[in-house]
């Protein structure tokens, strides 16, 4: 079919936690993480290494000494707090809570030591902006290699999730051509892969997750998304964090909602653009994707309608991730699009979900139960409440806009449900239109040229600065 001016939307499967090793003198990981003999009580000092210093891996006291540390650069020994600092070999001791060295190593950067800068909504979420046309890359393009030399997006597993789908009858979702089409438009990390409700656990691994959008001739976005995520080990975590602070020094001074990233749509984003590259390609690829799904609305059909699939890596292989609240074998969902939200198979995960989709059951409910209704919404929008595992796929990529519709109705104030996840961050959905176009299940990216941003991409932001500034305070 010709233009689609719906959006697509990367299916949110669990989000991981982000991790890095130390790095090297040009970025990447060295060394293994280090162990000392336990210290006292003393804090391990912030190290005075040179440019290009290698991280040491010391989880030792503030007496004991790292080994092992980053291969690369010219690490000095740290300095201050009582008793002495831990040295690397080769790096530097990275100062965590008093009493013991970094656990997952200190990371050094281009000018010694990366110092402890403040992230923000748009530092952990970076939603690219589209190019005037589809030869001109902003980012990266799906078909691009990692550093371990394979593309981000495999080509077995695009045909895999592009084929027909069991209400498509033989013709596929998407065309073969498309693969070629696919670029990058956000890049988010995570301290874990949130399958559980609430906060991540120190000893997860992390997730960088990855939106692609296949782009027309004229850089409008198809109603097409591929949602790829990519495991960073935990003791990969500390370096990672450092580079995003790398990255949001580079970055305009910025504070409050999630938008298109202020620091590529500057005047002059290459030095950011090409750090965010560097950060992608060191995390990306086979050895680590351990997710890929796919929404789209089916380039063969001229019904509005969405289907949403997805493959996880189980030991050394990639299976069909099942449908919430479904058959063990119902591995597609089919959303068809008009004043309520037609859902096969049908799944009420969690309880309320389908009272709050369907607008005729939802104007026939009682007051009381209408917000019972809404609540559920709320909770679905609430990474401290539910997951990927406890609701079904429709949930998360409908609340936005359908909280907004029954909300108006039912005269509402949806500020006011229980269950609402709140924060110290800004939470505003305002720069992006999921909330206000009702054709449309896009969560983070464009529907042609408008940005999508929906409530629970910017809780799970929200959520994950909290967690990054309780694991990693500053000095």
């Amino acid at each position: 079919m010709g233009k689609s001016y719906l959006i697509a939307l990367g299916i949110a499967i669990g989000a991981a936690a982000l991790g890095c090793r130390g790095r090297d003198g040009v970025g990447h990981a060295a060394g293994a993480t280090g162990h000392g003999a336990a210290g006292g009580a003393g804090m391990a000092g912030a190290s005075t290494g040179g440019a290009g210093a290698g991280a040491v891996g010391a989880s030792g006291g503030a007496n004991g000494a790292g080994t092992e540390g980053g291969a690369a650069g010219t690490g000095g020994a740290s300095t201050g707090g009582t008793g002495a600092g831990a040295a690397g070999t080769g790096g530097e001791a990275g100062a965590r809570t008093p009493g013991e060295a970094g656990r997952d190593g200190g990371v050094a950067g281009a000018s010694g030591g990366v110092p402890y800068y403040p992230l923000g909504m748009n530092d952990v979420t970076i939603l690219a902006p589209l190019p005037p046309s589809n030869t001109t890359v902003v980012l990266m393009r799906g078909t691009d290699f990692a550093d371990d030399g394979t593309a981000l997006v495999p080509r077995v597993l695009f045909d895999r999730l592009a084929g027909p789908a069991p209400d498509t009858g033989l013709s596929p979702i998407l065309g073969a051509a498309t693969y070629e089409r696919i670029h990058l438009i956000a890049v988010r990390v995570d301290l874990c892969d949130r399958l559980l409700p609430g906060a991540c656990r120190e000893t997860d691994d992390a997730r960088m997750r990855l939106v692609f959008q296949p782009l027309h001739g004229d850089g409008e976005a198809e109603d097409v998304g591929f949602h790829a995520f990519y495991t960073i080990r935990h003791d990969e975590i500390a370096g990672a964090v450092a580079a995003l602070r790398e990255l949001a020094m580079l970055a305009p001074p910025q504070t409050g909602a999630l938008r298109v990233s202020p620091a590529l749509s500057a005047t002059n984003p290459e030095a950011y653009a090409t750090k965010v590259r560097a950060f992608v390609k060191r995390y990306g690829g086979d050895g680590r994707l351990a997710r890929l799904t796919v929404n789209a609305q089916p380039q063969v059909s001229g019904q509005v309608r969405w289907v949403l699939r997805g493959v996880e890596k189980k030991w050394n292989a990639f299976v069909d991730i099942p449908i919430v609240g479904a058959s063990a074998t119902d591995v597609s969902e089919s959303i068809v699009f008009g004043d309520s939200y037609d859902v096969k198979p049908i799944a009420d995960t969690p309880s309320g979900l389908l009272g709050a989709l369907q607008k005729n059951m939802f104007d026939a409910a009682s007051a009381t139960k209408q917000r019972d209704y809404l609540a559920v919404l709320a909770a679905v929008e609430n990474p401290m409440t539910h997951t990927t595992e406890t609701t079904a796929c429709v949930a998360c990529h409908v609340s936005t806009v359908v909280t907004r519709e029954r909300s108006i109705g039912a005269s509402i104030d949806p500020l006011t449900l229980p269950g609402r996840y709140t924060s110290n961050f800004d939470l505003s959905t305002a720069a992006g239109e999921s909330a206000t176009n009702p054709r449309t299940l896009r969560a983070l990216g464009f529907a042609v040229r408008q940005p999508m941003i929906s409530q629970r991409v910017v809780n799970e932001t929200a959520q994950t600065l909290a967690e990054l500034e309780a694991r990693f305070p500053p000095p």
